[in-house]
């Protein structure tokens, strides 16, 4: 019922206007019902009909004053016939046929409603002092505005695993008893926590129909204006239906919920102008679900409002059932508060993070699986996964922080952004350490030393036959020039080298290359240098040994001063090799032997010594590069 604010002004005027001096009085006793005016219609006629039968003032014995209030008196009394006790209320003091009428009209319509959950009427009669009496079970209990205002007697009354579950209970029933009564055409128009009854055993009973009436348009101002709805004002447009007593419910359950019923103010011009606005302020820490329901409920619009009394017992029952979700989602929000404080510590505990962590998404998908619908606990592992995520970025943890990105439906921009610039910078520190590693393992000495060794070990093979070669070579042909018997075997040499180059790229590391390109280098000018004293000089004779000596030697030496100090005995071999055969020449072809047996010996020695090495490192568990 959408209304603004001069509206709201324009109409609280006039109620002021129609209640005059009495709005005083509704401030005073915002909780006591205004009753509205009655017209005397069949009261006379029915206490006539009452008259004319018969009567034994003596089937009942008062016992006692129960309680009073506006016109009547309920007494407690004993039925002879049954000897049971019951409730008897009449009439007290002076009388009018406007107050017999209401007391009838309330007896036959709470009559006409048998029902569980409404307090049943044993008998309408006479008293002596020919007054109506209406003869009513009694109830031992208590009102459930006593218990809302103490929780002392509700373990006994309303029991339940929380206070608030004892109060929403005893809402589910009177929500049952108000849907029967809607269901025959009745508006109960007063309901509040004074108008409902509770006994030891479960009995919850909705009581005082003096004002009920048929659902349709009303000018009167009725009802109890501290939960009153804004069409009990009356006025033009102004109609009742099953949806005021829905308003009415919405205002209990804001007493349960903050303690007050809504419309609570100061002054008459406050309170009414709080029913026309009906905007309930419910405290922050009120649960959602709950809050949502009461908002509905005390829509300013009736058709806003949920539908009928059945609706709102069915919202009751789910708030209920979804009561261990959100009890899983509050205590997992009270660790995730403990989490943000360790992550926001400057030396947080990773250890003790991922347990944290651990509880409490365990507790908001816990929470989800009871009530998948939960918000709260949504928004909450929503929340404690964004933070995760921004914490294991950090920590340096990339995949960890992209494995619970991908958890989230939804993931914000700026995260994404985040991980997808961590995990680029984790790429190129990858592919920098493996390119550091890459050289590492080429400067390692070690690396592709087998393939070295065994290509030096190859050369040497060919080397040591080459001396018994050369001597069957001068033995033939003693007139011949030593240096073409020397020619194949550098062919040989430079062919073979140039075919296992090109066969290991695998292990190509800086020292393989420097000691590749230093032998080619060698043996071209070796060759170069044979073809040239063949084909210029005509040769050296028997001098050509001592000079090939000479000149590995001298690269033996080079490689063992610059690339590999272990060749060094090879480089003292040839030396010597060239000096005895300049001494000794008839000998030359069995020095160079020698000397080249030492390169092999050499080569041998020094592959012994590195695989030793490598498999030392291996049993260490340090990297090792390829043997190769």
């Amino acid at each position: 019922m959408g209304v603004d604010t001069p509206d709201i002004a324009q109409r609280v005027s006039s109620l002021m206007r129609t209640l005059g001096s009495s709005a005083e009085t509704v401030v005073r006793n915002p909780r006591s019902t205004v009753e509205p005016p009655r017209e005397v219609r069949s009261g006379r006629r029915a206490l006539e009909v009452l008259q004319g039968l018969s009567h034994d003032h003596r089937a009942l014995v008062e016992e006692a004053v129960l309680g009073e209030g506006g016109m009547g008196v309920v007494k407690l009394a004993r039925q002879v016939a049954l000897d049971r006790q019951v409730a008897v209320k009449t009439l007290r003091g002076a009388t009018s046929h406007q107050d017999v009428e209401a007391l009838l009209s309330e007896a036959w319509l709470a009559g006409s409603l048998e029902h569980p959950g409404i307090l049943p009427i044993y008998a309408l009669s006479l008293g002596p002092d020919g007054l109506p009496a209406v003869v009513m079970k009694r109830i031992e209990g208590v009102t459930w505005s006593r218990l809302l205002s103490g929780q002392a007697e509700l373990s006994t009354y309303a029991p339940g695993a929380t206070p608030l579950e004892s109060h929403l209970r005893v809402a589910m029933q009177v929500c049952n008893a108000l849907h029967f009564a809607h269901s025959r055409g009745v508006v109960h128009r007063d309901l509040k926590p004074d108008n409902v009854m509770l006994g030891r055993f479960g009995e919850v009973y909705l009581v005082d129909w003096g004002i009920a009436t048929a659902p349709g348009p009303t000018t009167q101002f009725a009802g109890t204006p501290a939960y009153m709805a804004p069409e009990m004002i009356g006025g033009d447009g102004a109609t009742l239906s099953a949806r005021t007593d829905v308003y009415l419910l919405g205002a209990i359950l804001h007493e349960v919920v903050t303690g007050a019923p809504p419309h609570l103010r100061d002054t008459p011009q406050q309170m009414f102008e709080s029913v026309v606005r009906s905007a309930p302020q419910l405290p922050d820490d009120s649960p959602r679900e709950l809050a949502d329901l009461i908002r509905r409920c005390m829509a300013r619009d009736p058709s806003s409002r949920p539908g009928s009394a059945l609706e709102v017992r069915h919202a009751l029952e789910s708030f209920l059932e979804h009561q261990g979700s959100r009890e899983l989602e509050q205590q997992s929000r009270a660790r995730g508060q403990e989490l943000a404080a360790l992550i926001a510590d400057p030396s947080p505990d990773p250890v003790r993070v991922a347990r944290l962590h651990s509880e409490c998404r365990f507790g908001f998908q816990q929470a989800l699986r009871i009530w998948p619908e939960n918000p709260a606990a949504r928004e909450g592992l929503t929340r404690l996964t964004e933070q995760m995520v921004a914490f294991e970025l950090t920590q340096g943890a990339v995949r960890a922080a992209r494995t619970l990105l991908a958890e989230l439906p939804a993931p914000p921009a700026e995260l994404t952004g985040a991980v997808r610039r961590a995990e680029e910078a984790e790429l190129a520190k990858a592919k920098e350490l493996a390119r550091l590693q890459s050289l590492e393992e080429a400067a390692d000495p070690l690396t592709g030393s087998r393939t070295r060794m065994l290509i030096a070990i190859g050369l040497g093979l060919i080397w040591a036959t080459s001396p018994l070669i050369g001597g069957w070579f001068h033995r033939t042909y003693p007139d011949g020039d030593e240096t073409l018997g020397v020619l194949p075997v550098g062919v040989v040499s430079l062919a073979a080298l140039i075919a296992a180059i090109s066969r290991t790229r695998a292990v190509r590391t800086p020292l393989n290359v420097q000691i590749g390109h230093l032998l080619l280098y060698a043996l071209t000018v070796q060759l170069g240098g044979i073809v040239y004293l063949w084909f210029v000089l005509g040769g050296l004779g028997a001098s050509t040994m001592s000079v090939l000596l000479g000149y590995w030697a001298i690269i033996a030496g080079a490689f063992a001063a610059a690339l590999v100090r272990e060749v060094w005995p090879t480089a003292a071999a040839f030396l010597g090799a060239a000096v005895a055969a300049v001494q000794w020449p008839a000998w030359r072809y069995e020095f160079t032997f020698v000397a080249n047996a030492a390169l092999l010996v050499n080569m041998v020695v020094i592959l012994t010594l590195q695989t030793r090495a490598l498999r030392a490192r291996e049993a260490k568990g340090e990297p090792v590069g390829p043997r190769q």
